[in-house]
């Protein structure tokens, strides 16, 4: 029941109701865990492999402060990922504050566990939604003159007006999150663009010295990157 109450609870609050941990392998023998751990490191690794193999088909331009070549970075790993069934980042995000409650069996811990992971993670309440969430949450509590638990259908519902007050009045909507989620997504396509761009620098350097070339100057956006997958 308490299950049934996180996954509404999180879509109330604008997470994707998956789970990210391997939370169904509890009760397992030790045997069934190493089983799972197992399965997960190939299912892994297999993916990885797909993906470099993909990577390889395409060309990229190794040009971080470039927004052509950032966006077109952009779009090939959203290919790739979706191709591969490979969460982007803003989704293991929120599959990982969706599923890091599970442990939870009322509102007001669920959302103290999540916002305790979005700061350990790096993610800033600029807006104060956090507060005000909470503040809405002592007002249903209030009202109902209990704790809030995550099988209490009446109390979420009840909470769910709560928070489509504070979107209005915050101006959060589908349409702005889902901006919020690109912008997010293109600042770590340039991240690791300007990762790859930095190893083949390394490895240019270390060429150089290597046959004694310290007069060659070679601009990586001329560089084939697959040469160093």
């Amino acid at each position: 029941m308490a299950g049934a109450g996180r996954t509404k609870l999180s879509q109330l609050l604008r997470t994707r109701a998956a789970s990210f941990l391997p939370t169904a392998s509890r009760g397992y023998s030790a045997a069934g865990q190493d089983d799972v751990v197992k399965q997960a490191f190939v299912t892994q690794q297999t993916k990885f492999r797909a993906f470099l193999g993909e990577l390889a088909k395409v060309k990229i331009t190794l040009d971080s402060d470039d927004q052509k070549a950032v966006k077109e970075y952009a779009t090939t790993m959203k290919s790739i990922r979706t191709k591969l069934a490979i969460p982007s980042y803003t989704e293991k995000i929120a599959d990982l504050l969706d599923s890091a409650g599970d442990d939870a069996t009322d509102v007001r811990s669920y959302l103290e566990t999540q916002t305790r992971l979005r700061s350990e993670v790096g993610i800033q309440d600029d807006l104060g939604a956090d507060k005000l969430t909470m503040q809405a949450l002592d007002k249903v509590e209030k009202s109902l003159g209990k704790p809030l638990l995550l099988d209490d259908k009446q109390g979420l519902t009840l909470l769910s007006k709560e928070i489509d007050e504070i979107n209005k009045k915050l101006g959060l909507d589908e349409a702005l999150l889902e901006k919020l989620e690109e912008e997010v997504e293109m600042a770590v396509a340039k991240g690791e663009l300007e990762e790859i761009t930095k190893e083949a620098r390394e490895k240019i350097e270390t060429y150089k010295r290597r046959d004694e070339l310290d007069t060659l100057v070679v601009d990586p956006k001329e560089l084939d990157y697959r040469q160093y997958l």
